[in-house]
């Protein structure tokens, strides 16, 4: 084994299913040597950076949520080069072979944190048509992991990688710069309209439930959607006003430079003109600490609902003592809702929650 350690506009399709998770497997894997002929290079839509960029290599702003890429290692050299290059980036990566192939690459490994079993991404290698390269999916518990992006860019700008997909995600906590209502808005306005034509959009309506809605417009497949989604209610809080706006952005006809890693919330703001003003400060791990504390009281009411009068029973057998029917009831392990953030727990969490 390998193992390396409001009111809806007319035109807009509404629907009441659960909001799709964002595409990894589909993500637009290709050798990093084969583009297409005259691609349109991603921008920043003219939002230049100011000459003091601290603001945005601090993890402010806008948060990059996904990102894939692939490279063709140097010449006598293969997986376990890639392997001890990304390690540079985020240390303690295990990389467990599935037995699989991906996306027409013979193998795939899933990547791992340490001995920690949560999924962090993917590494997918050979086969002829790749021509020799290696490709790489970094989820979003992965991306919270690297502290700086800087030197990421810099070795993906030396040794000539592909960036095949980077999604980059604004947080409103409090629900007050940005909703689905807005979203609605911009669209119905013509706001998402390209070349002059109409945008398509989808929305998956709750129906009141407090699951949470998600705006779509635009569509992966031609390299370009933005999801507008009520995040803390998805998380399982139901009267959280958390809203992100996601914009997914894929090699499709395009090409996405390294300079994205550096200036993540200028070239959010250059997809579509209508989300410039989206510039309110945010810290990456204020982001991922509400996620996760979320989870953990949505964990916590489930439990409660589901097992509280068996501990209630407990209590009463054991005398009271909380730590006896603690040691009774207790696994090894994290809950699967919460392993997304295992690596980083219990820092993340509410004092209340903490250790």
């Amino acid at each position: 084994m390998f193992e390396h350690k409001g009111a809806l506009p007319s035109d807009i399709p509404r629907t009441s299913d659960q909001p799709e998770a964002a595409a990894g497997a589909g993500a637009c894997a290709r050798p990093a040597a084969a583009t297409d002929e005259s691609p349109r290079l991603v921008t920043t839509g003219g939002n230049s950076p100011p000459l003091n960029t601290s603001r945005l290599l601090d993890g402010k702003n806008v948060l990059i949520d996904w990102f894939a890429f692939t490279v063709i290692p140097p010449e006598d050299e293969y997986l376990h080069w890639v392997v001890n290059e990304l390690r540079q980036f985020i240390p303690d990566l295990a990389f467990i072979p599935t037995g699989k192939g991906w996306n027409g690459y013979k193998q795939r490994h899933n990547i791992q944190h340490g001995e920690n079993a949560a999924n962090l991404g993917l590494l997918a290698h050979g086969g002829s048509s790749q021509r020799g390269s290696v490709h790489v999916e970094l989820n979003a518990q992965a991306c919270a992991l690297i502290t700086d992006w800087q030197p990421l860019k810099a070795w993906g700008e030396q040794q000539k990688a592909n960036i095949t997909r980077v999604d980059l995600a604004h947080d409103d906590l409090t629900g007050q710069t940005i909703t689905v209502d807005i979203g609605l808005a911009w669209h119905k306005a013509g706001e998402f309209n390209s070349n002059g034509r109409p945008a398509k959009a989808r929305l998956i309506d709750d129906l009141g439930t407090g699951d949470g809605k998600t705006l779509y417009v635009g569509n992966r497949a031609y390299g370009k959607m933005l999801r507008i989604y009520e995040k803390g209610k998805q998380l399982g809080d139901k009267e959280s006003p958390w809203v992100r706006a996601e914009v997914e952005l894929h090699n499709k006809s395009r090409l996405i430079p390294w300079d994205v890693l550096a200036h993540p919330g200028y070239y959010l703001a250059g997809t579509y003109p209508c989300l410039a003003y989206l510039s309110a400060e945010q810290w990456k791990i204020k982001t991922i600490h509400k996620a996760a504390t979320i989870s953990l009281e949505s964990s916590i009411k489930h439990l409660r609902q589901t097992g509280g009068k068996l501990v209630n029973l407990m209590m009463q057998t054991h005398g009271g003592d909380a730590f006896a029917v603690v040691n009774e009831l207790k696994r090894e392990g994290i809950p699967r809702r919460l392993s997304g953030y295992a690596v980083l727990l219990p820092d993340v969490l509410d004092s209340k929650h903490g250790t």
